[in-house]
């Protein structure tokens, strides 16, 4: 199922623009993979429909079900239920998943968001400027969103008083309302998300402001390929075909953004194209470029940094242990550096 390293050199050197094939004049039954998406279908996944308009993954032998999701927490819990293949998904709510669902066994194998989202968005007008300026506010938030539940390691790393914190606890759907309406003063969550809602609430861009987990020292990755545990073990050339070629998609996407988005209107048609292509771009500067990225490519992961962070989560968690690294990522099914490379 692996894609030939001719294929790789022909896809790299023109410019993202042959398609590839297993294995010439052999025919052979598509196998079908179920994958979760962690969002609606926006520019976010813009990636896995460009891969899918060129007929990269048909090419490998794959046929792949995109469906939609409502968030990172969704689409682990459809790929640990065994129903999906492999989803997109946070690795903070995946480590979480498999500390309670043992039996899942779930892996990340390839790592796109390099600089976790997580932060407080906020509006000028509120005045808060620092971590500090939080105490005393009334803050919008989701129970079931990472952030909010990382928010206490967040408030101990930049010594906020949490008992002078008020609570707004809303749905993800209408966290950037309740902010654009000022009946909070600031609201948690991915700030692409935030960003991006409280643009279509009417809200100017040099308004939103954001304070980053990250800048307090909480170095977390984000989102990332998922596999199932029947999927990762029991089909395991399947899954690394699909992995590739995947990576392929975001390589390919992060080359040329319009053309990934013209490939996600293509299947959604009643997507706003500038908004979505706005907020791929947003994702490529601010999540998948960072020095790391840059040096080793998209998919790999520093074993170090990870360790550190899943301290970080299974004290914000409550998990009873620090999750392991080994059984949270795979790095078995990484593609070639040449796949994985930013393009320049």
């Amino acid at each position: 199922m692996a894609i030939s390293n001719m294929t790789r050199r022909s896809f790299v050197s023109t410019a993202i623009a042959a398609p590839f094939v297993l294995k010439a004049g052999v025919a052979r039954a598509a196998t079908v993979v179920k994958f979760s998406l962690a969002a609606p279908f926006d520019g976010s996944n813009a990636a896995f429909f460009l891969a899918q308009q060129k007929g990269w993954y048909k090419d490998a032998g794959l046929e792949c079900q995109f469906d939609a999701g409502g968030g990172s927490g969704e689409a682990v819990s459809r790929v640990g239920s065994g129903v999906y293949d492999a989803g997109i998904a946070d690795i903070n709510s995946m480590a979480e998943f498999n500390a309670k669902n043992a039996g899942a066994a779930i892996r990340m194998v390839y790592m796109v968001y390099f600089r976790s989202p997580l932060c407080v968005g906020t509006l000028a007008k509120s005045g808060i400027a620092k971590p500090g300026d939080l105490a005393g506010k009334t803050i919008g938030a989701a129970a079931p969103d990472g952030a909010y539940r990382l928010f206490s390691t967040y408030a101990k790393a930049t010594n906020i008083d949490t008992a002078t914190v008020k609570w707004n606890m809303v749905g993800l759907q209408l966290r950037e309302a309740v902010l654009a309406r000022g009946d909070v003063d600031a609201i948690l969550g991915f700030d692409s998300t935030m960003y991006f809602g409280l643009i279509k609430a009417g809200i100017k861009p040099d308004d939103i402001k954001f304070l980053y987990y990250a800048d307090a020292g909480l170095d977390l990755y984000g989102n990332g390929i998922i596999l199932s545990d029947k999927f990762r073990t029991q089909n395991a050339a399947v899954a690394k075909a699909f992995v590739e070629v995947s990576a392929l998609g975001w390589q390919a996407a992060v080359k040329d953004p319009k053309a990934a988005i013209a490939a996600l209107k293509d299947h959604s048609p009643l997507i706003n194209a500038d908004l979505e292509e706005q907020k791929l771009l947003w994702l490529i500067k601010n999540q998948l470029t960072t020095d790391e990225s840059s040096g080793n490519g998209l998919g790999a992961i520093d074993e170090g940094k990870l360790a550190r962070s899943m301290e970080a989560v299974a004290v914000g968690f409550g998990l009873p242990s620090v999750p392991k690294v080994a059984d949270i990522f795979d790095a078995s099914f990484q593609p070639s550096a040449d796949i994985r490379r930013l393009p320049a």
